[in-house]
């Protein structure tokens, strides 16, 4: 919420960064070959990406691809949710990296890879 000493960002400064952020997810998807299956759901906010997938693979393959690491939060009625936290590629000064953020909700009973249990935040 703005103050009186903050000049608020203009509706279209907002929309601008949300395109960015959206092309740049778009486009380390494409150069690095990520999945952009009907089973993900992404939306581009102003200051990173949110992508919510309903396969674990999707993660993993964030993981093994882009890095990051992960946190585990335990939801109720039995459900784990699992988030990557990791950033769009760039290969130029001029389009930094945006952060994204990979969530897939599971069965708490359900097992996960090695490789994302252990890349799970300490």
């Amino acid at each position: 919420m703005a103050t009186s000493s903050q000049t608020p960002t203009s509706f279209r400064a907002r929309q601008d960064a949300r395109e960015r952020n959206e092309h740049s997810y778009q486009t380390t998807c494409v150069v690095q070959e990520l999945p952009q299956s009907t089973h993900i759901a992404v939306q581009a906010t102003e200051s990173a990406v949110l992508v919510t997938a309903t396969n674990i693979d999707v993660l993993a393959e964030w993981l093994h691809v882009m890095h990051g690491t992960v946190t585990r939060t335990d939801l109720p009625s039995g459900q784990t949710a699992w988030t990557l936290r990791t950033q769009t590629w760039t290969d130029s000064p001029a389009f930094p990296p945006v952060p994204v953020f990979v969530t897939v909700v599971l069965p708490s009973d359900e097992p996960v890879m090695h490789e994302i249990a252990e890349a799970v935040a300490a």
